[in-house]
């Protein structure tokens, strides 16, 4: 797993793994405790059904979806993406898929899914903060739908689903992160760029004016002065103010 998330990436991830695991297991509880304490018949007679998760998923896919997107919509705009099957739509059909299998076989599908999904969300403006509850918001449409619907979902498959989004998130941050990284890299380039080129203006034209051909108040003395005067208030910046300029 990818380690080393920003901080907010961090508490955000924790908070929505927390409330997806309490809302499941209290679900769970209860269900549990009707049947054990009360020595009552199967939940089953009582509307109670236990259903696997990759089923129940497959079942109700479209309700998922719309569910998920109503959360979405509440931080920002959905993406265009996710109409066409990318984004969390896929990341439901990684679930399924490694709901079957019981093991990590479909780990690096469920990766290249959320990698590009967190690069979509990053390339639309989105936060950090906002990668990580996407995912919370596929965790809160099983358990919700799953607590409309009167089912019981089995521990074990609460666990691969845990696992899923916790790989999910990690892989979303992850190139969210690289992404910010390479926006980093590109504008401290341009801005080294940009520094190299007044300074070049500024000798070369400091080179004319030493031949005594040409006066210190013509064309070529006020490039000179242009270029010094934009490296001054250029370096006279925070760095990041100054990258942001240049």
């Amino acid at each position: 797993m990818w380690v080393g998330w920003p901080a907010t990436a961090q508490r955000a991830s924790e908070e929505s793994s927390s409330s997806c695991l309490k809302r499941l297991t209290r679900t769970s509880l209860v269900c549990a405790g009707l049947n054990s304490v009360s020595r009552l018949p199967p939940p089953t007679l009582y509307g109670m059904a236990t259903t696997p998760l990759g089923e129940f998923i497959i079942a109700h896919r479209d309700a998922l979806l719309l569910h998920c997107e109503a959360k979405v919509a509440q931080r920002y705009t959905p993406l265009s993406g996710e109409a066409n099957g990318r984004g969390l739509p896929l990341f439901l059909d990684d679930i399924v898929v490694e709901l079957s299998g019981g093991n990590r076989s479909n780990t690096m599908e469920m990766g290249a899914t959320a990698t590009q999904h967190g690069a979509d969300l990053f390339l639309n403006g989105c936060t950090v903060g906002q990668v990580v509850h996407d995912y919370g918001s596929v965790c809160q449409a099983v358990t919700d739908l799953a607590v409309k619907s009167a089912i019981i979902i089995s521990p074990e498959d609460f666990r691969v689903l845990n696992r899923c989004l916790d790989d999910g998130i990690a892989f979303a941050v992850a190139e969210y992160s690289r992404q910010q990284r390479l926006i980093v890299a590109e504008e401290s380039r341009m801005y080294s760029m940009r520094l190299r080129s007044l300074i070049e203006a500024a000798i070369t034209g400091f080179e004319v004016l030493q031949t005594g051909k040409i006066g210190v108040g013509g064309t070529t003395g006020a490039l000179v002065y242009r270029s010094l005067t934009e490296l001054r208030a250029i370096l006279a910046l925070p760095p990041a103010a100054a990258i942001a300029v240049s």
